[in-house]
């Protein structure tokens, strides 16, 4: 039985997938509430719930092949090429050193048209540097589907870049839902409505993202 939207946020958050407070981000900047996908691995329900409302966004999407932005993206990648019967490559943090030497692992060829899978998108800048590493390698790639959609401008971001991006989640509706839910009151809600407005992303930012993650700054 598939589960509603609703559902799936309260229980992300019920899970520590939506956690509170004054977090620092991995972009080097504080914010009221973080999603971390990551413990979604350990809930298989939870996790088939999420890759399958990322299969109907894919659904109306022309694609060949699916590529997860590492790490945290991946698993759901995989489950959607199962679910889906949809080719996945891999993409590596960075090029294998030895043997094949590959930034890309899996079988794809020149052209073919690259449906990006990410978790969160809050400057663009890990969906953008994976999205220039396939195009590098000769893929199309046009469209990404992620799970929320933070609002904070990453997607304008890779809009002005050729990528459109379908969302589960925004912010705003996310926050509503858990609201509605009780599991937030509306002094948080508020709080992260003032964050959306105050910290809002470019191009630049998420170029420097890009190049502080090469410098190997910033961990994943």
């Amino acid at each position: 039985m598939k589960m509603n939207m609703e559902s799936l946020a309260v229980q992300l958050f019920d899970a520590g997938a939506v956690r509170l407070g004054d977090i620092e981000a991995k972009v080097g900047r504080h914010t009221p509430i973080y999603f971390d996908l990551r413990v979604i691995v350990s809930h298989p329900k939870m996790m088939n719930a999420v890759s399958q409302q990322l299969l109907e966004l894919s659904s109306e999407i022309e694609h060949d092949i699916l590529c997860g932005v590492p790490y945290a993206a991946l698993p759901f990648a995989a489950v959607m090429s199962v679910n889906g019967n949809t080719p996945m490559i891999m993409k590596r943090k960075e090029t294998k050193l030895y043997a094949t030497k590959k930034i890309l692992e899996g079988v794809y060829r020149k052209n073919q048209k690259c449906l990006v899978v990410e978790d969160v998108v809050t400057s663009g800048g890990s969906l953008l540097e994976t999205v220039g590493t396939l195009r590098n390698e000769g893929l199309q790639v046009t469209d990404a589907v992620v799970v929320l959609d933070r609002e904070q401008g990453g997607v304008s971001v890779l809009k002005a870049n050729g990528v459109n991006v379908k969302s589960i989640f925004t912010m705003t509706n996310l926050v509503s839902i858990l609201r509605n839910a009780e599991r937030i009151n509306d002094e948080t809600v508020e709080i992260v409505s003032d964050h959306i407005k105050e910290c809002q992303f470019g191009l630049n930012e998420a170029l420097e993202r890009i190049l502080v993650k090469e410098n190997g700054v910033l961990a994943n």
